[in-house]
C-alpha cells in the first residue's frame, strides 16, 4: 500500500514539473518580450507624427507644460528701416602695384614717343637727301627706317601693356579706379593711394538691397562701439564669395582701422522701399541643423503640436534674424523657448530606428 502512494506521489509530481517546463519553454519569449517592450517604452517614447511629408513634434499637454517650453507670435521687424551687413578693410597692395606699374608704363611711353617724334623727323630729312640725287646711301636710309620700325613696336607693346593693366583693373576693381589710377586721380583717390584713407567692401544680400546706395553709412569693429562714417565710392565688380549678395566701396577718411579687419555696417533703409513685410525672430529661437537655422512653429494650440521651419535668407542682427514674410507669417506662433528640446524629440526616435537596423 505504501509504495503504490509513493508511486502516485512520483508521478504527480513528474506531471507538475513537466507542465511547468511547458510553461516556460511556451510562453518564456512572450513573457521576456512583454518586459522588454515594457522597458523601451519607458526610455523612448516616439511623439512624432507625419502628414504631407512634414514632421511634427507632438507632445501632450502635460510634458509640454513640464518641458518649459514657451512661444509668442511673430512681429513684424522693428529693424525693416536699417540694414545690417557686413565687410572688411581691404588691402589695396594689388591695386599699388598696378598704379606703380602704370605710371612706369606711362613714362616709358612718353620716353619712346619723344625718341620716336625725332628719329622720324630725321628720316624725313634723310629721305629728301636720299632723293635729291642720292646724296645719302639707300642702306642708310633702310637702317633709319628699321629703327622708326623698332621703336615704333616698342611703342605698341607698352601701349597694349597699359591697355591690360586699365582692363584687369576695371575688371577687379572698378571703372572708378580704372579712371583714377591713371596720373588725374582725385582728392578722394590720391588719398587712398597715399594710405591716408581706408577703403571698405560691404557686401548686402541682394533682397535687403534700397533702390539707391546712401551717400554715408556707419560702420564698426563687431566688438568696437566706435563708429566710423563711410563714403559711397562705388559698386565693386565682384561680390565676396562667402556672403551672398552684391558689394559696395566706400571709404572711410582716416587709417585708424587695420587693413583685413571685419567689419559690420548699419545701412539705413526708407520704409518705402520695403517690397516684402519683415518679420523678427529672436535669438534663442533658432536651432541649427545641417549648417542651415531653423524654427519650430505651434501649429495647434490644443494639441501641442510643433513643426520646424526654415529661415529663409535670415539676416543676423544684435537681437535675432530678420527675414521676409514667406512660408512664416505674422502671428504664427514661434517657440522661444525649448527649441533646442524639441529638435532633439524629432530625432531622438529616428536615431533610435537606425540603430535597431
Amino acid at each position: 500500500m505504501k509504495n503504490k502512494s509513493l508511486i502516485i506521489i512520483i508521478i504527480q509530481a513528474i506531471i507538475i514539473v513537466t507542465l511547468v517546463w511547458m510553461v516556460i519553454i511556451v510562453g518564456g519569449d512572450k513573457l521576456f518580450k512583454d518586459f522588454s517592450d515594457d522597458d523601451d517604452d519607458e526610455t523612448i517614447v516616439d511623439y512624432t507624427s507625419s502628414l504631407n511629408e512634414l514632421t511634427y513634434v507632438q507632445l501632450p499637454a502635460l510634458v509640454e507644460r513640464n518641458s518649459g517650453i514657451t512661444f509668442q507670435p511673430i512681429e513684424i521687424s522693428s529693424e525693416v528701416s536699417d540694414i545690417y551687413s557686413y565687410g572688411e578693410v581691404l588691402n589695396l597692395s594689388d591695386l599699388f602695384a598696378k598704379k606703380n606699374n602704370l605710371a612706369n608704363l606711362y613714362r616709358k611711353k612718353n620716353k619712346i614717343n619723344n625718341q620716336l617724334i625725332g628719329e622720324l623727323e630725321y628720316l624725313e630729312k634723310l629721305k629728301a637727301l636720299n632723293s635729291d640725287n642720292k646724296n645719302i646711301a639707300d642702306n642708310v636710309l633702310a637702317e633709319k627706317e628699321g629703327e622708326v620700325d623698332f621703336l615704333e613696336n616698342d611703342l605698341a607693346i607698352v601701349e597694349n601693356d597699359i591697355t591690360n593693366i586699365l582692363i584687369n583693373t576695371e575688371h577687379k576693381w572698378g571703372a572708378y579706379f580704372k579712371k583714377h589710377i591713371v596720373l588725374d586721380q582725385n582728392t578722394i583717390a590720391r588719398s587712398i593711394f597715399s594710405n591716408k584713407y581706408r577703403l571698405i567692401n560691404i557686401t548686402i544680400p541682394s533682397e535687403y538691397l534700397p533702390l539707391q546706395m546712401p551717400a554715408e553709412v556707419n560702420v564698426f569693429l563687431p566688438n568696437n562701439n566706435t563708429k566710423y562714417k563711410a563714403e559711397f565710392i562705388s559698386e565693386a565688380p565682384s561680390s565676396n564669395k562667402s556672403l551672398q549678395g552684391r558689394s559696395f566701396f566706400y571709404v572711410i577718411k582716416n587709417n585708424e582701422i587695420n587693413l583685413g579687419s571685419k567689419i559690420k555696417a548699419n545701412i539705413i533703409k526708407s520704409n518705402k522701399q520695403s517690397v516684402k513685410k519683415k518679420l523678427f525672430i529672436p535669438s534663442k529661437s533658432v536651432v541649427w541643423n545641417n549648417g542651415k537655422p531653423w524654427v519650430f512653429i505651434k501649429t495647434d494650440v490644443n494639441n501641442g503640436n510643433f513643426l520646424r521651419r526654415p529661415l529663409l535668407n535670415p539676416l543676423e542682427t544684435d537681437n535675432g534674424w530678420v527675414i521676409n514674410e514667406d512660408i512664416l507669417k505674422i502671428n504664427d506662433l514661434v517657440v522661444v523657448d525649448g527649441a533646442q528640446l524639441l529638435l532633439s524629440e524629432e530625432f531622438k526616435y529616428q536615431i533610435k530606428n537606425e540603430n535597431e537596423d
